[in-house]
């Protein structure tokens, strides 16, 4: 599979996923829905390596290879995000002082 096809494949799971939080947080907006997505994201990673992996022998490499994916996760969504925000800020000035 190209590396193009394979985050293609991220991006439509991860979106599955989003909807049915969008979904679940018109129920509860308490902050519920995020852990439990983190939450969810960190059992199912461990069972999934649990399945090709000796995780009790592993444990703490693995540790360390799920929090580099989860931190270089979380930093280019902080960018995505401040950048939308910035952008969000610049056309909203435009539309006031227009």
């Amino acid at each position: 599979m190209s590396k193009n096809k394979h985050m293609e494949n991220l991006y439509d799971s991860a979106d599955k996923f989003i909807n049915l939080a969008n979904i679940l947080v018109q129920e509860d907006n308490s902050g519920t829905v995020g852990a439990a997505m983190r939450f969810a994201s960190a059992r199912y990673s461990v069972f999934e390596l649990s399945l090709t992996r000796n995780i009790a022998k592993e444990k703490e490499a693995i540790k360390e290879e799920l929090l580099k994916d989860y931190t270089l996760m979380i930093e280019e969504n902080l960018n995505v995000y401040i950048r939308h925000q910035a952008e969000k800020a610049k056309t909203s000035k435009l539309k006031v002082f227009a």
